[in-house]
């Protein structure tokens, strides 16, 4: 997951949230391949409460529990690593 593309599960969390008032989202990112920044960003949703403005611009209140891997590192030496 990149930063760029964590605005599709932003989409999802926003949805999943209109559904149940009060439920905690729970993100098990532990096996993703996720940039540094993505997990930096979803962490900060989490602290805050709140996803970013650019996609809530009401604020709404989200409780969210993000399980973040063991370590991030760019999507570009996983696939190095991979190969």
């Amino acid at each position: 997951m990149t930063s760029q593309s964590v605005n599709g599960l932003y989409d999802v969390m926003k949805r999943a949230n209109s559904l149940t008032a009060g439920m905690t989202l729970e993100l098990d990112m532990t096996r993703a391949r996720i940039e540094p920044d993505a997990l930096e960003e979803l962490q900060a949703c989490s602290k805050s409460r709140h996803l970013p403005a650019r996609v809530d611009p009401l604020q709404s209140d989200y409780r969210l529990s993000i399980l973040a891997p063991d370590s991030a590192a760019p999507l570009a030496a996983m696939a190095t690593q991979a190969a």
